[in-house]
């Protein structure tokens, strides 16, 4: 449920305050809800019964968290702009689909290849989501591949999460591949695992 402005902030501010609040809130509202509570506010502290708890400190610790939690919008909402835009940030070329084999059902993944630079290297975004967690010293390697085989890895990584967004430079030929995987690698094995992710 939506939080309603007036219920956090009351109604005896100055205007000015109020408008200044009210933009901080509108940004907060669009920005969604963080994925995660942190584990030191899964619980509220509520007063002991009979406590008195002033209205200066209640609209006080209001007016903070607005605050703050302006800023975490303010500063998500740059990053956002920054990393989509076609001049300071990454800006992708193309975009490839990835959908999960039956060693991974539910994994979906993206890949967003840049612009390559002078120097032929190749700027990727690689998200992936609902693959599992793996044991310690386990790991996935995104491959390129040859006649649907991986053969060429561009990088590995573990998943946290539901979601997982990497980012990776490749130096290929990328018209030379026919695809890209992603396998399950264990520890100590050079060769490609089991593929969970494909093109």
């Amino acid at each position: 449920m939506k939080p309603e402005f007036e219920d956090l902030v009351g109604s005896d501010l100055p205007a000015e305050e109020r408008e200044r609040l009210r933009r901080a809130h509108d940004l907060l509202v669009a920005a969604g809800p963080l994925t995660e509570l942190p584990p030191e506010l899964e619980h509220r502290v509520e007063p002991a019964p009979g406590e008195v708890v002033s209205i200066f400190m209640r609209r006080r610790a209001a007016v903070v968290g607005i605050l703050a939690a302006a800023l975490a919008a303010l500063a998500f909402g740059g990053g956002f702009l920054i990393g989509h835009s076609h001049r300071g940030g990454f800006a992708a070329a193309f975009t490839v689909r990835m959908h999960g084999t039956p060693s991974a059902p539910n994994a979906l993944g993206s890949i967003q290849v840049g612009k390559h630079d002078n120097d032929g290297n190749w700027p990727m975004v690689v998200k992936v989501s609902s693959l599992a967690k793996l044991p310690p010293h386990a790991y996935y390697t995104l491959w390129l591949t040859k006649q649907g085989k991986p053969v060429a890895p561009c990088g590995t990584f573990r998943a946290h999460g539901a979601r997982t967004s990497l980012t990776f430079t490749v130096a290929y030929q990328l018209k030379r591949f026919d695809g890209w995987v992603v396998t399950r690698q264990n520890a100590g094995h050079d060769k490609p695992g089991p593929v969970v992710l494909t093109t």
